[in-house]
């Protein structure tokens, strides 16, 4: 409820000043059987004596509120609530016939004893903890971008500009974020401890102690995710004191980064839709701060190219340190698979996927080169030999990360020679797949999201499924089709070059 002040009447019917009769009812003669109805005079101008009373009269915030929300997105709210809980069924389901039985593969299939010992040991409890910070960075850095407090443009324009409480204003949106961020995180804890449990390595308890840590992280992200959306402006408060001080936190968002941020959401989702990613690059592109006095020296083209890239990561430390994380991570679960026999299979599945978008954080050479194919080459390079150049810095770098993982495991442990042979696979899948990523072009088909998600999939799932029949084969020592697989690997290497080439003879043509 919020008082405001306004004006009172000055002159009334029966509060007129002094000298002028309050209605003419009092020229009507009394004796008269049918008197003529009184002629209603306009209100006088107040005297310039006379002071203006202020009145203070109560408006309901939540009534104008729910007001202008129906007049803006009629039965918008209806419909979001809807389509919240639809797809908070549809990841429960998920959860429950996908996430269940993968969380029970990865304990079934090792011995239970060993496998205990060693996500006990310090190593893997380091890595835990590695994994969630890396989670919680992301999110804060996704915030800068695209945070969880996002309403429809009409509103930015029409409801924040009124005198009333921010809070209110924007809380809707912010439940969906927060109630969503505890749902996730719940269901997350509830799989693994489940998927324990079923294995039978756990109990009841283990399950109630996961869901509630679990919940505890979901909550922690969403409120990272909005302190992150509030430093994304200019504000006198952006403390980490928002972090438990909610209502102040969304006071302290800026109508302009609301704007922003609703114009970053249209222009990813716009380019998620229309297989154009290159939009939502440039879109989302921060200023160049570090390294602006760093020049690029002149030399052989490959050299050159070489230490563009170098000089690229060099001004983006963002992305470098993005890409070393997700490359420790994976790194080390791919070795742990590849070196330790209580290793389950599935754990290279697992350690696929972080080690392959390591490897593309650093490899924004190859993303331009694919933005602008077709385009004559300044150093006279052919597109496979700029190609090659370009995946040379994070190639050097996922080596060095993987070397590093290898001298761990020599150290703990045995090194066996599959495991090496296995991991140059999982090095030229991992190059393969992000070229193929880089050069996919543009969608040839009818546009329809379920059929652009797996266009964008495919060369994750490349990646994915290859390693992970690799990483069978080698723990059953099935030598035979690893080298039959190995051709497959080098194989996908050959199409990545080709989709260079033919992409860049498309555009020529």
């Amino acid at each position: 409820m919020s008082k405001r002040k306004k004006p009172a009447g000055a002159t009334r019917a029966s509060t007129s000043p002094a000298g002028h009769p309050a209605s003419d009812s009092a020229f009507s003669d009394p004796t008269t059987s049918d008197p003529t109805p009184p002629v209603a005079l306009p209100p006088l101008p107040p005297h310039p004596s006379t002071p203006t009373t202020q009145t203070e009269v109560d408006y309901d915030d939540h009534d104008l509120l729910g007001q202008a929300d129906w007049v803006i997105g009629g039965d918008a709210a209806r419909k979001a609530r809807q389509q919240g809980l639809y797809a908070g069924y549809v990841l429960f389901l998920g959860a429950l016939v996908y996430g269940l039985p993968i969380v029970q593969a990865v304990f079934r299939t090792s011995d239970a004893g060993s496998l205990g010992q060693q996500l006990r040991s310090p190593v893997a409890i380091a890595l835990l903890v590695a994994s969630v910070a890396a989670l919680l960075g992301a999110v804060v850095f996704a915030g800068r971008f695209r945070g969880p407090v996002v309403p429809p443009m009409p509103w930015i324009d029409l409801v924040l500009p009124a005198p009333l409480d921010r809070a209110l204003a924007l809380r809707r949106w912010w439940r969906y974020a927060a109630v969503g961020g505890l749902f996730v995180g719940a269901l997350s804890g509830l799989t693994v401890g489940a998927g324990l449990a079923f294995a039978h390595l756990a109990g009841v308890v283990t399950v109630i102690v996961t869901t509630l840590v679990g919940t505890a992280l979901g909550v922690l992200a969403s409120r990272l995710w909005l302190w992150s959306q509030v430093r994304s402006w200019p504000g006198p408060d952006r403390s980490l004191t928002l972090l438990w001080r909610v209502p102040d936190a969304l006071r302290e968002l800026h109508a302009e980064s609301l704007r922003a941020h609703s114009a970053n959401t249209s222009t990813m989702a716009g380019s998620a839709l229309t297989g154009n990613l290159r939009t939502a690059r440039l879109a989302l592109t921060r200023p160049v701060r570090h390294g602006r006095s760093a020049r690029l020296r002149a030399g052989r083209p490959f050299g050159v190219l070489v230490r563009r890239d170098v000089l690229g990561l060099q001004r983006t430390p963002g992305a470098f340190l993005s890409g070393l994380g997700l490359t420790l991570l994976g790194g080390a679960v791919i070795t742990w698979a590849f070196t330790q026999p209580a290793a389950p299979s599935i754990a290279a599945t697992i350690g696929l996927l972080p080690l392959y978008l390591g490897f593309g954080a650093w490899s924004e050479g190859l993303r331009l080169q694919a933005d602008n194919v077709g385009t004559p080459s300044l150093l006279g390079t052919t597109e496979v030999t700029e190609a090659v150049a370009h995946v040379t810095v994070p190639t050097v770098l996922t080596v060095a990360v993987l070397g590093g993982w290898l001298a761990v495991a020599a150290a703990v442990g045995s090194l066996p020679a599959s495991a090496l042979l296995s991991l140059w696979l999982v090095l030229v899948l991992v190059v393969a797949g992000n070229v193929l990523a880089a050069f996919r072009g543009s969608p040839t088909f009818v546009l329809r999201p379920q059929m652009v998600a797996i266009w964008y999939a495919v060369p994750a799932l490349t990646v994915v499924v290859l390693g992970s029949v690799i990483a069978v084969l080698t723990k059953a020592g099935s030598y035979t089709w690893l080298s039959a697989v190995s051709w497959l690997v080098y194989a996908v290497l050959a199409w990545s070059v080709s989709k260079v080439r033919r992409l860049t003879y498309l555009h020529r043509s």
